[in-house]
């Protein structure tokens, strides 16, 4: 295995820092567009109601019951894994551990949204 030089490894480095190109604007745009349409979609719910997301009599569950009970569990795993870790007193658990608790905490956030959503009209 041939070691690469200086000049190459700071070339490497170096061509992070250069503008971006056609498909970074092309993804971009598309998330933009995802966004506006994502908001476009909560402000149709809000005016039309909630019978939208299959939300109705006699069917009482949702996309929005789902989701809660999906970030639930997510969150469940992140306690899970930070426990496990602290249980078995591993050596190497520190940034895995912050990390599986930061998401239990982002978790809890998203879960959060799902119950305020579900009441209906704003």
């Amino acid at each position: 295995m041939e070691a690469d030089s200086y000049n190459e490894i700071n070339r490497e480095v170096l061509r992070t820092l250069a503008p971006p190109g056609r498909v970074y604007y092309l993804l971009l745009g598309l998330c933009v567009a995802g966004i506006i349409f994502g908001t476009l979609c909560e402000a149709y719910q809000f005016y039309v109601g909630m019978g939208v997301t299959g939300l109705m009599h006699p069917v009482m569950w949702g996309i929005y019951l789902i989701s809660f009970v999906f970030w639930v569990g997510i969150a469940h795993s992140g306690t899970l894994i930070s426990a496990i870790l602290y249980l078995f007193r591993a050596t190497w658990r520190t940034a895995i551990a912050r990390s599986a608790e930061a998401m239990t905490v982002f978790a809890v956030m998203a879960a959060g949204i799902f119950p305020v959503i579900h009441l209906g009209r704003v």
